[in-house]
């Protein structure tokens, strides 16, 4: 079941991903720096609309009662995030400019954050529907219905910018438009999961458990998309559209990042409870081989998107991909993060979780804060991968205490640095041409698994047992899952 939920987030994401030639083709890098900073709104707004209520359901469907009682439960939860959200939205419609000049000053009000505005509301009526699908587990209806928003947005978005070259406004336009007609659809659906009633002695509780989690979600989006509205106060609109097309590109790691997790918490888990203490060898192992295959495609794209920028993007964003090495550097980072925060789930100590996000976030802001306005779109980039450094540093640190996991350190740390030395041999000469370029980078990326094999990193006995002792434990599960 987890597989099919991390193909359908690939399948979104890399949709987003493949589509960026025809959107910086016909947005300018002022207008991808509007849309940008607008989604950034989206992102932090979703986090505050629906006061993290939805995660309340799954907590409040496990507890005692009927199949009617936890209909009315989640449908407590419903009727509370749509009030919420409306009432927050039409507020900010009304009262925010002010507000959201902090966030967004170079982007107009009208029409530009009001579509934001909206676009976040629609977006809360996925939030319970898709929570029930896992909960039915039905991961099909979650994957279908998740890529399918996906397509009608998209869909949208490309005929008002590509047909009627409406720019931004029509990005952001064709996002809310999408987002209303997947609204219906979606209420249609919750209502023949939920009994919509209002109950307060269900709505208390559930604020309780949801409210901390606020400032996790807000520290979440400060350690991801702060920077954009940062910049905003430190350089123009078309730097900031090339600096975000840089980061979207170095930001695609995640589809390895999130493949890779909802594989492995299960696998985890799985694994610990049927072996305890025992697993842990082959765990580590798994760890590391999971790092190799992270820190190859990081070095991969990071050394490969200079030649790659011709067909991605338009020459407006020629210079994008001097932000992408250190985004995905920052990613890379945050796919090791996923070992120890698991293991803090597994030992049920999530508590310093917030802690270590919030810290990381505080990284961020600081750096941007106190760098930028020297170095400017670069220096966003640089705190991108020191910020997401100490994330994993921060975490690994607080697991630690809690679960001895034998860590392959030696292996670990050369497969990095090897990494890091060689995309640093690729940026230290000057080449005559692009082609040249490509062929020294093809070089480096080919003589890197050599030199891992040379220095005992790689095994090819063990590779053989890690791939067999994965899949005796995932395809089984995999099979009777889905």
């Amino acid at each position: 079941m987890s597989l099919v939920y991390g193909v359908g987030s690939v399948l979104t994401r890399g949709f987003a991903f493949l589509l960026l030639p025809v959107y910086t083709r016909h947005l300018s890098p002022s207008d991808y720096a509007v849309v940008a900073l607008c989604l950034s709104v989206v992102a932090i707004l979703g986090v505050l609309f629906p006061l993290g209520l939805h995660g309340a359901v799954t907590r409040t469907y496990y507890q005692p009662g009927t199949d009617g009682e936890r209909r009315e439960r989640a449908g407590t939860l419903w009727l509370a995030i749509l009030a919420v959200g409306a009432l927050f939205a039409f507020v900010l419609d009304q009262f925010g400019s002010g507000l959201t000049n902090l966030i967004a000053p170079a982007v107009p009000f009208q029409p530009y954050i009001r579509l934001a505005i909206w676009t976040a509301f629609l977006n809360v009526f996925g939030l319970v529907p898709l929570v029930l699908f896992q909960l039915h587990e039905r991961p099909s209806a979650y994957v279908a219905t998740t890529v399918g928003i996906s397509l009608l947005t998209a869909g949208f978005i490309l005929v008002l910018v590509v047909g009627y070259g409406l720019g931004a406004h029509g990005y952001l336009l064709g996002a809310l438009i999408g987002a209303g007609i997947a609204a219906g659809p979606l209420a249609l659906i919750t209502l023949r999961n939920v009994r919509p009633v209002l109950r307060w002695d269900v709505l208390g509780p559930a604020l309780a458990y949801s409210l901390p989690l606020v400032p996790h979600a807000f520290a979440s989006w400060a350690l991801e998309m702060s920077d954009r509205a940062l910049l905003t106060h430190f350089v123009s609109m078309e730097q900031l559209g090339v600096y975000s097309l840089g980061y979207q590109l170095g930001a695609a790691m995640g589809l390895v990042t999130a493949a890779f997790n909802n594989t492995w918490v299960p696998f985890l888990f799985q694994t610990l409870s049927t072996e305890g203490t025992e697993g842990n060898g082959k765990l580590a192992r798994v760890v590391s081989y999971f790092a190799l295959v992270l820190c190859s495609i990081g070095l991969g794209w990071a050394l490969l998107v200079k030649p790659a920028m011709g067909l991605i993007a338009g020459p407006a964003f020629s210079e994008a991909y001097r932000v992408t090495p250190y985004v995905v550097a920052g990613y890379v980072f945050n796919g090791l993060y996923l070992i120890p925060v698991s293991l803090l789930f597994w030992r049920e100590r999530t508590g310093s979780i917030p802690l270590v996000t919030v810290g990381a976030a505080a990284v961020n802001v600081g750096l941007n804060l106190w760098l930028v306005p020297r170095y400017g779109v670069m220096a966003a980039a640089w705190t991108t991968a020191v910020a997401y450094g100490v994330m994993l540093f921060l975490a690994w640190w607080s697991a630690r205490r809690q679960y001895q996991f034998p860590y392959e350190y030696r292996r670990l740390g050369l497969t990095c640095g090897v990494a890091v030395a060689l995309f640093l041999l690729a940026r230290t000469p000057t080449y005559s041409t692009l082609e040249v370029e490509l062929a020294v980078s093809l070089g480096l990326l080919a003589l890197y698994p050599v030199i891992l094999v040379a220095l005992g990193v790689v095994d090819r006995s063990e590779v053989a047992e890690t791939v067999a002792f994965i899949k005796a434990r995932v395809l089984p599960r995999w099979a009777t899952e889905t």
